[in-house]
């Protein structure tokens, strides 16, 4: 088995481990929107560097084209993989748990 293909399985698991959204802490992520992993029927938008990214929704029958960075009829959309935003909200205290 290659290096590459055993590390597979890792680098597909965690894009099921967060939904997408951007940190919003570069000016390269302003007003540019971002798949959600989650739900294709929505996306992230950074709105301000520095600020949480905001989850909009695209208009019924319509979901996020990554590739194209917009909205597509459902027809239209085809599966891509995910690519990570160029960086990640900071976590929070609460959303740590300690056992």
């Amino acid at each position: 088995m290659s290096t590459a293909t055993a590390h597979l399985p890792i680098q597909k698991r965690k894009f099921h481990e967060h939904s997408g959204e951007p940190g919003c802490q570069g000016l390269e992520e302003v007003n540019r929107m971002f798949r959600n992993f989650w739900d294709p029927t929505a996306y992230w938008v950074c709105d301000k560097q520095g600020t949480r990214a905001r989850l909009q929704r695209c208009p019924q029958s319509q979901l996020y084209s990554e590739e194209l960075g917009r909205c597509v009829h459902y027809a239209d959309w085809a599966w891509t993989d995910p690519k990570e935003p160029p960086s990640r909200p900071k976590p929070t205290s609460q959303s740590v748990s300690k056992q």
